[in-house]
């Protein structure tokens, strides 16, 4: 399966290990590299996640690497992963 993660996704990544690396570059890499191996993982099994339950009628689905959020959608072949949220965040509507 393919993975096309959409702008939005990738700037939260970028803020996530800038607001980490504040404190620790080490702990900044490794959790953008958890969340990118969560989603690899994903992709092998797209179904694993669950429904957000924010959006049930967008065919959104969930998986977490805590702190956050995962939120992505599948078509066919892709994987879109379409935001990170933090778990204190609420979605954007």
């Amino acid at each position: 399966m393919k993975i096309v993660w959409s702008a939005e996704a990738r700037q939260e990544l970028r803020a996530i290990r800038k607001f980490i690396a504040r404190d620790s570059e080490f702990y900044a890499t490794r959790m953008v590299a958890r969340i990118v191996e969560r989603v690899e993982t994903t992709a092998i099994q797209p179904t694993r996640g669950h429904p957000v339950h924010e959006y049930p009628e967008a065919l959104l689905r969930e998986v977490h690497e805590a702190p956050y959020r995962i939120i992505y959608r599948v078509s066919g072949d892709h994987l879109f992963v379409v935001t990170i949220v933090h778990f204190k965040k609420l979605l954007k509507s």
